[in-house]
Order: structure tokens, then sequence, then C-alpha cells
């Protein structure tokens, strides 16, 4: 069997709080390196079961199944969406002919009917919390399969949680259980009120979370004509909330004490634009900083120029989050996708009351040391 790769990334602890500091490991932590690759046996039908989508601007990994006792192709729309030209090849190299699409319910997986029976392949799993799934690619033209373990938290309706938060370049790939089942494709969300629900601060803080769609618990709707171009517009607003996320996260506990990292998985300019600014006044205030940090004279003037500046930082935060999400707002036509719009735009919401309440709250905190 194929040797196999481990490489991917984690979400390391909350940030200690302004006076304690945050280190450049500590915040590298938060995307690291598992280290060295490891093998895993897929039994026979498992790796007869995969599919590689190609079109002009990219390619992934899909799987066949047996659902409602017919055989489908299962894929994350993000293979398919703004993707022309597209061609479905199993591990043999033929040709798969889908026949039909649907979405599942929550708009996150598109199963094709498939108009003959491929390769025998068996029900998709539903693995229990704490079990070790595979995050896996098929690599064609290298005959190889990549994985990555990952292991599942809790279930939730129609997903399974993961323990730790994985980097968004694997977005879209699917996941197996141990037991060589497929158990859907790896997404993200954002999540409120994490952490201890008796921190006056915590509450405030919304943090990205890792899933895997439950394809075993899905129920399917026609995909519509407009499903692909509508999901592709939502998948790009709900990507730039976990950058917009990532970057408060990081910003709620390091205060304009210690600088911001991307960590690469910013991409939205008035993201980016906001963390150069927002370092370069932490270097700016260092002088403010040592007042305030050994008390005494100076400290009182200190206090005052870091609460101005918190507040400043936390109006040009806010302002590069709604303009990174700003855009397209059309209307979304395919039910599956209606909900999570409205997530999305509660989640915008949540987001900038958080940055508010924190900006508040940590000027608040600052007392002349003595």
């Amino acid at each position: 069997m194929k040797k196999l790769i481990l490489l991917f990334f984690l979400a390391a602890p909350f940030f200690a709080l302004a006076d304690t500091g945050v280190t450049e490991d500590t915040v590298k932590a938060l995307l690291k390196d598992m280290g060295e690759p490891e093998s895993f046996e897929f039994s026979d039908e498992a790796v007869q079961s995969l599919v590689q989508i190609k079109g002009s601007k990219k390619e992934g990994t899909a799987f066949v199944a047996r659902l409602d006792h017919k055989y489908y192709c299962l894929v994350s729309p993000r293979v398919l969406a703004e993707n022309a030209g597209l061609t479905i090849k199993d591990v043999k190299g033929e040709k798969l002919q889908p026949e039909g699409m649907e979405c599942s319910s929550d708009g996150r997986v598109v199963r094709l009917r498939l108009k003959e029976r491929p390769v025998e392949s068996a029900g998709v799993g539903s693995p229990d919390p704490g079990a070790t799934l595979r995050l896996l690619t098929l690599n064609m033209a290298k005959k190889e399969i990549l994985t990555y373990p990952i292991v599942a938290a809790r279930k939730g309706e129609g997903r399974i949680d993961l323990k730790d938060f994985l980097n968004a370049q694997y977005l879209g790939y699917p996941v197996f259980d141990s037991n060589s089942k497929p158990c859907g494709f790896l997404e993200n969300r954002v999540q409120k009120n994490i952490g201890d629900l008796n921190s006056s601060t915590n509450r405030h803080v919304m943090s990205n979370v890792s899933f895997v769609t439950n394809v075993e618990d899905a129920k399917w709707e026609t995909a519509g004509k407009n499903f692909l171009p509508e999901s592709a517009r939502l998948m790009k607003k709900e990507d730039t909330l976990y950058e917009a996320a990532f970057l408060c996260w990081q910003w709620m506990n390091v205060t304009v004490f210690h600088e911001v990292s991307t960590n690469g998985m910013v991409k939205s300019e008035p993201l980016l634009l906001w963390a150069k600014v927002h370092n370069a006044r932490v270097e700016k205030l260092g002088e403010a900083k040592d007042k305030y940090m050994s008390g005494g004279k100076g400290a009182a003037s200190a206090v005052k120029e870091i609460s101005e500046t918190i507040k400043k930082d936390a109006l040009d935060l806010r302002s590069a989050v709604k303009k990174a999400l700003e855009g397209d707002d059309q209307a979304i036509t395919q039910p599956a996708l209606i909900n999570r719009v409205k997530a999305l735009q509660e989640n915008e919401k949540t987001l900038v009351k958080g940055i508010e309440y924190m900006a508040d709250h940590m000027a608040a905190q600052l007392k002349p040391k003595k």
C-alpha cells in the first residue's frame, strides 16, 4: 500500500492576557506541523471507491458510495463551483457519467447519481467521539494517496465536530473512518461563546471550528441551476469570516501590547492592511507600555494613551471586518443555502459586537501601576 503523508495545522489554547505577553512562538503554534509522515492501510474497497474530479481551475478528491440503494459520486461543492470542463475519473482512469445532482440540506455536500454501478462500494461511516479519522486526497498522476489523521470530538446535527481547528487549505477534502468507510468532507464554521462561559471576556470571543459533514445523516434536495454559483459566493464570504474571526481572536487576547500574525491564513486585503497598522502601533506604543508596566511617574498619561489606542485599533478592526465581508448580496434561492446566509449575517454582527465590547472592557481594565 502507498506511503501516506501527515502535514496539517491545529489551533493552540487561548493566548494569555496582555500583561503576561504573547510570544512569536505562541502565535506560530496556532498552525503547527504535526510531525513525521505515517502510514495507513485502506481497504481495497475504499481505494477503489476514490474518484478524482478535475476542471479548468482546480481538482479534488471524491468518493463513490451506496445511498438509498443507489450509487452516487459524493463531492464537496468547493471542487465543482467555478470550475468548468469537469472530468470525473475513478482510480482505473475510467470516466464516470452522472445523470443528476442533489445537495445536502446544509449545502455542503453534492451527490451525483451515476448511470451505471461502478465498483462495489459499501455504505458510509459515522464515527463516535474520540475516533481517529483520515483526511485524504488522491493524486492520480503520482498514483498515491495522501492522508492526515484527525480526531472526532462530538456529533452535531448533520456534522461531526473535530477536536482541533484545521487550516482552511484542507476544506473540501474527503474524510474516512478507521474502518475505511467514507464519512464526508472537511468544513469550517464559526462558533460563538466558547471557552470559559463564566468569563465576561471569553463569552465575546468567536473561534473557528472544523467539522466533517456527516453524509450518513444527510437529507437531500435537488440542486437548482443556480446552486453552484450561489454556493461559490457564499463560501467566499464564509471563508473571509474565518479570516476575520482568526484575527479578532488574536486581537481580543493581545490588545495593543503585542503583534498579531496572519499566519498565511488571511487573504483579505482590508484585514491584512489592518494587521499591518496594528503591528505598527505596537511598536510605536513601546515607551507608553514600559511606563504603564513600571508604574510611577508617567503611568497615568501612558494609561490614557494606551486606552485611546485600543479604542482606535478596535474602530479600525471593526471597519476592516465590515469592508472584508461586504460585496455581492444577491438573493440566495437554493433552500439548502438560506440558513447559512442567515448564520453568516448573524455571526458577522456578533463578531463586530465582540470587538466593541472587548475594546471597552480592555480599556476599563487599565489602571496606573503602583
